[in-house]
């Protein structure tokens, strides 16, 4: 039986690139900051936004705050962040045709909240979330050696086992 092993660095660093799917390409596309801000209000509150890019010039809005519009504009929420590691992608379809049985990801350093579905479905170019999911669920990816949730965060050390 073949394994595989990654060293990951996972960070919180605020993000330039992001690989989202794109509905108008109909794949994972890369996002790209524009450093354009939007803002719109809607009742009494004021949203406010980043605009990203596709490298086909489709735009993603992210949501960076709400402020309420009868206040001094004092943020009501944290700035939202998600896993902005910029790490190599795990193409799966080759790797099962190289014969790889297991790939193990180990956690070399964690900054920041992580959750295992979000990361892995960042990083595997051939399985969407909802499919990592119900590998998650059904126990053919694992954390430490045990079955986990897919809104289990990760931490510093930690093994991701993924059963092909």
């Amino acid at each position: 039986m073949l394994n595989i092993t990654f060293h990951w660095k996972l960070s919180q660093i605020s993000e330039r690139a992001v690989k989202k799917h794109c509905k108008m390409c109909r794949k994972l596309s890369v996002f790209s900051d524009t450093n354009v801000r939007r803002h719109n209000a809607n009742g009494k509150s004021i949203y406010k936004y980043a605009i990203y890019k596709c490298e086909k010039n489709h735009t993603w809005n992210k949501k960076l705050a709400v402020y309420k519009s009868f206040t001094e504009h004092v943020a009501e929420m944290e700035e939202q962040k998600e896993e902005s590691s910029i790490l190599s992608a795990i193409p799966i379809t080759s790797l099962v045709e190289q014969g790889v049985k297991v790939i193990h990801i180990v956690l070399e350093d964690v900054i920041g909240k992580h959750r295992i579905d979000k990361v892995l479905a960042n990083q595997i170019e051939d399985w969407t979330r909802s499919q990592i999911i119900k590998k998650i669920e059904k126990g053919t990816i694992q954390l430490n050696e045990q079955v986990t949730k897919p809104s289990s965060r990760l931490s510093k050390g930690e093994r991701i086992s993924i059963f092909i």
